[in-house]
């Protein structure tokens, strides 16, 4: 009886187990690729903005010689530069994540998202206000000299729309895509707080 006991004892720990290891392969797997989802947003941005600073430089170069003013050629290249670091920003980013390792320890693992997040909390405060200084500036002068012997309404009117659509781009697209990031993170860090929890 007593050698009944002790094996159905083995038989409910042994399924208790067996039980609890799919559940963690599950949320690693989700983890996995809740991960390789937001290094993908990074890199496809930043291979966005590359070619976008690329066009722009070879618009320059077919710029009619008339506008080639050192205004509007110098307002062309920090536009084109301002894309380039912020795609070198990006692809830094999404290199800091494909090093994430999942095959650490839950409490590890966590770390390593922890220490992510508070990157990313300190590059926000600075990086998406100076890229949209810098953009803005630029463009700036580069209407002004390519429109100053326009009607000044037409100016005005290129200024308004050119602003407004940054503003909505940074208020409203920006911090669209913020919140996903972060409920993208927000996930990871509770199913790893859980799992800390389970297996610790």
């Amino acid at each position: 009886i007593k050698i009944m006991e002790e094996f159905k004892e083995l038989e409910k720990l042994w399924k208790q187990s067996e039980t609890k290891h799919p559940t963690k392969d599950t949320k690693i797997s989700k983890i996995k690729s809740n991960r390789i989802k937001l290094k993908n947003t990074y890199s496809k941005g930043a291979i966005l903005l590359i070619v976008t600073g690329i066009l722009i430089l070879v618009m320059l170069f077919f710029l009619d010689s008339k506008l080639k003013t050192i205004p509007i050629i110098l307002s062309i290249i920090i536009v084109s530069l301002t894309c380039f670091l912020q795609a070198f920003l990006m692809l830094f980013t999404a290199n800091k994540i494909s090093t994430i390792d999942e095959t650490q320890t839950p409490s590890f693992h966590l770390r390593q998202w922890q220490n992510f997040r508070a990157f990313q909390k300190k590059q926000r405060h600075w990086n998406m206000p100076v890229y949209y200084i810098l953009l803005g500036s630029a463009l700036g002068v580069y209407f002004y000299e390519l429109l100053k012997n326009i009607d000044l309404w037409k100016m005005i009117l290129a200024y308004v729309i050119t602003y407004s659509w940054m503003l909505f781009a940074y208020f409203y697209l920006g911090k669209k895509e913020i919140k996903k990031q972060d409920a993208k993170l927000d996930h990871i860090i509770s199913e790893l707080k859980s799992l800390e929890n389970q297996f610790q």
